[in-house]
């Protein structure tokens, strides 16, 4: 049998996977210090509520499947009150404000930075960060993924 990785994106648009044999719909997500962590995958959305319940404070939200189109910029929806913002048509993805991730996002959208010039902002700016040139590189090919032109870089 094939093997589904599914995805989850908590509301500061981080992604947990899980791949499996079985079918999931939705996640339920915790945010710790680390930020957000996936509690448990759930086939249907009454076992899902379940395990919120085990864990407060926890959220429900849909998952999706790697690769689907629709599946690759999933919507986070929260059973609890999220606040979130819309992007208007035209923006760049970009991650929470203050974000790592986000910044990381921002800069990749500038031709003139190499991956190192990068890092480099990201941890002046985060002295706590643990960014690498991989990791960089690794948002640049997701978001190229999606559909966003990220220009190419050494």
């Amino acid at each position: 049998m094939t093997k589904t990785t599914y995805v989850a994106t908590a509301p500061d648009g981080s992604q947990h996977t899980r791949k499996t044999d079985r079918t999931y719909t939705h996640a339920v997500l915790l945010e710790g210090e680390e930020g957000w962590g996936a509690v448990g995958f759930c086939g249907r959305p009454d076992l899902a509520d379940k395990k919120r319940g085990e864990h407060p404070g926890s959220i429900v939200v849909e998952c999706g499947v790697l690769g689907d189109r629709a599946a690759d910029m999933p919507e986070a929806e929260a059973s609890e009150n999220v606040e979130t913002v819309a992007p208007e048509a035209g923006d760049a993805p970009e991650g929470p404000k203050g974000s790592i991730g986000g910044l990381v996002q921002k800069l990749l959208l500038e031709p003139d930075l190499g991956y190192r010039e990068i890092v480099d902002r990201v941890v002046a700016e985060f002295p706590e960060a643990k960014t690498s040139t991989r990791s960089v590189a690794s948002v640049a090919a997701v978001l190229r993924k999606k559909g966003v032109e990220v220009p190419r870089r050494r």
